[in-house]
């Protein structure tokens, strides 16, 4: 015998949802508005007699619990309100999604666009099953930059094939490129200007590069090692010494040929090397923001 819910169960409801041992007194229109699979199911409902329950059409819900149940209502219905936190977001997801109710789809996401870095890992996973764009890349900076400490986590698995795998591959890319870093120096398609000394000015160009080596790998090493560990680290210590440069040359006097290797080549250079890194979304306006590497979600 099923008994009626303490906070679902209206007297003016035309449709009774059953779930465990709990009955939902419930809206027809009120959920069909918000759902097509419950506009779905409604019509393919069938009626039953019950003195305690009146006689309305009855479906019985067999995927999730009562209590799970309970809190989507409370959050889809205007008289009641729960919010979406970290205990129940992956239970409002998976009901949403499976009932398309995009409005609650559309809360899940803006909350984990606010919180995604209290739990990254999670973060990642839901907006992997979800498709939760801006979610996916911004997650993935934060677990690329402690891969060696989520991958340990049982939760990693739970990830899709593609997901680990473009992780794996652009940890690997940065790995590659940071033991890589020297073949910066063997400059292919840089076009002197035609007023240029090339000779002279590659000599500049080569000086510039041991400067930089030098100073990545001093300040690498005191770091003891761990650089690896911490991308954005490295990362953030690389744009440090190019940035340094690029004010030495902004309070000296540029060439053309200055102007064309730091503005255009150089960055264009780095970019090749180490793929895209940036900063957190909420911290781009932030000064001296670390750079994180990133995947993004494709079709």
């Amino acid at each position: 015998m099923s008994q009626k819910s303490s906070l679902h169960y209206y007297e003016d409801g035309d449709v009774i949802l059953i779930v465990q041992d709990t009955a939902f007194c419930l809206h027809q229109n009120y959920l069909s508005m918000a759902s097509k699979v419950f506009r779905d199911m409604f019509s393919c409902a069938t009626s039953y007699m019950a003195d305690e329950l009146h006689e309305l059409p009855r479906i019985n819900i067999t995927d999730t619990s009562s209590l799970a149940f309970e809190n989507f209502l409370s959050f889809i219905y205007p008289q009641k309100f729960v919010s979406i936190t970290w205990d129940n977001i992956e239970e409002f997801c998976r009901i949403g999604d499976k009932y398309e109710f995009s409005s609650v789809l559309e809360a899940a996401e803006k909350f984990l666009e606010s919180h995604f870095h209290e739990n990254p890992l999670l973060s990642l996973i839901l907006s992997d099953r979800y498709y939760f764009n801006i979610v996916y890349k911004e997650s993935s900076k934060l677990v690329l930059n402690e891969l060696q400490k989520y991958r340990q986590n049982s939760q990693f698995l739970l990830l899709s094939y593609k997901t680990k795998s473009a992780i794996f591959e652009r940890y690997l890319d940065f790995t590659i490129s940071i033991t890589t870093i020297r073949s910066l120096k063997q400059r292919k398609n840089f076009k002197h200007h035609s007023l240029c000394s090339l000779t002279k000015h590659d000599q500049e160009i080569n000086k510039w590069y041991e400067t930089f080596f030098e100073k990545y790998e001093m300040l690498n090493n005191t770091n003891n090692n761990n650089i690896m560990l911490s991308p954005s680290k490295s990362i953030s210590i690389i744009i440090k010494c190019l940035m340094e440069f690029w004010s030495d040359y902004i309070n000296g006097t540029w060439s053309e040929c200055d102007y064309r290797f730091f503005n255009d080549y150089l960055a264009e250079q780095f970019v090749s090397h180490f793929g895209n890194f940036e900063p957190l979304k909420y911290e781009k306006s932030k000064k001296d923001a670390e750079h994180y590497m990133f995947i993004e979600l494709k079709d």
